[in-house]
């Protein structure tokens, strides 16, 4: 089975292969293609499912099987995995549960595109609340809690690979670069998708050690929260050759096209920070976790979190819009705090 232009013809045929054994009882739809990789929905007694078929040839190795270790509310929970020759060709069938949405990377692009979060007419609609992202960001955190837990590390950390249910409950997924970390040796290869990579993977034939490599999904996690925020790459701002390219400067550069009324007032600096330290060129410049989960702007705003989500718990498009709405109050209060004169007007005088 060579892997050629047509990849879902071999795909398709590997998927066939494990039907006819008997380990689901129907193919779905497309759920999601690499070039490694496809996702179908499928059939499981009854219950609809995910499954993902991957080709273990041209020295393609998988670390899904180490993924069925994991668990949590934030961690796709893999059932079963599957070996089969196809063809001549080891395959893997991964039996997992199935979000209900889409990736992040998907949702995120259809809020800056088609301006979603248009609620309160303003100059910023563009740009992801705060409360919003650190709702995603510290599900995310806790995924990546729970592996560094289990002495895993990810190393495919991005937006693609965050999926969302219908309860708004981020699910990490794609456990093909799962890694099993020692933190006393270095003996691992760091690796992970372009546009979320540290420089540590652009060093040749650089072994790095357990907490390296945690360090290493930190940067992602950086990488991924600047996407969701501005719905950008960082790296195509951030070149590895220019070491003074400051996330300040990278997001000044983002924003200043915007008519602001104040600048800098709608980008909270903590998260600039933040993002900063995440990103930060030398490894042990980065946060390690027990940092990330105490940090500032991670924890602004908890109670009223909470209540936002209580208040609409079930209706995922309503708690979306009351996030992002709740950020532009939030900010407009503390610009009117700022210059408490331009919000003031002038009492009619009495016609008496």
């Amino acid at each position: 089975m060579s892997r050629n232009a047509d990849n879902r013809l071999d795909f398709l045929k590997i998927f066939n292969s494990f039907l006819k054994d008997n380990h689901f009882t129907s193919i779905g739809k497309l759920l999601g293609r690499g070039s490694f990789a496809e996702v179908r929905e499928i059939v499981v007694k009854n219950k609809i499912m995910a499954g993902k078929v991957i080709p273990l040839n041209n020295n393609c190795q998988s670390g899904d099987d180490m993924g069925l270790d994991l668990k949590g509310q934030n961690i796709v929970k893999i059932n079963k995995i599957v070996k089969k020759n196809v063809n001549g060709i080891d395959c893997l069938l991964i039996i997992m549960e199935k979000a209900k949405m889409k990736d992040l990377g998907k949702l995120n692009d259809y809020f800056h595109n088609n301006n979603l979060i248009k609620l309160i007419y303003n100059p910023f609609n563009e740009v992801v609340g705060d409360n919003l992202l650190r709702f995603y960001s510290k599900q995310i955190i806790n995924a990546l809690e729970n592996i560094n837990r289990s002495n895993y590390v990810h190393f495919n950390l991005n937006p693609q690979n965050l999926l969302i249910d219908s309860n708004l409950i981020i699910k990490l997924s794609d456990f093909s670069l799962l890694k099993k970390i020692n933190d006393k040796e270095k003996g691992i290869i760091p690796g992970g998708t372009n546009g979320y990579l540290s420089l540590d993977y652009y060093k040749n034939n650089v072994l790095i050690s357990g907490e390296e490599a945690r360090k290493q999904d930190y940067f992602s996690l950086g990488a991924t929260l600047f996407f969701l925020k501005y719905g950008k790459q960082l790296i195509k701002y951030k070149k590895w050759d220019n070491k003074d390219s400051s996330i300040i400067s990278i997001i000044n550069e983002l924003e200043k096209d915007k008519v602001m009324i104040n600048t800098g007032v709608f980008t909270d600096k903590d998260f600039i920070v933040f993002i900063k330290d995440l990103v930060s060129y030398e490894t042990k410049d980065r946060p390690n976790f027990e940092q990330i989960y105490r940090n500032k702007w991670l924890n602004k705003n908890l109670e009223k979190l909470d209540q936002i989500l209580w208040g609409f718990d079930g209706d995922e498009t309503n708690l979306l819009i009351e996030f992002q709405k709740n950020d532009y109050l939030i900010e407009k209060e503390k610009l009117i705090n700022k210059n408490p004169c331009r919000f003031h007007f002038k009492k009619k005088k009495s016609s008496n």
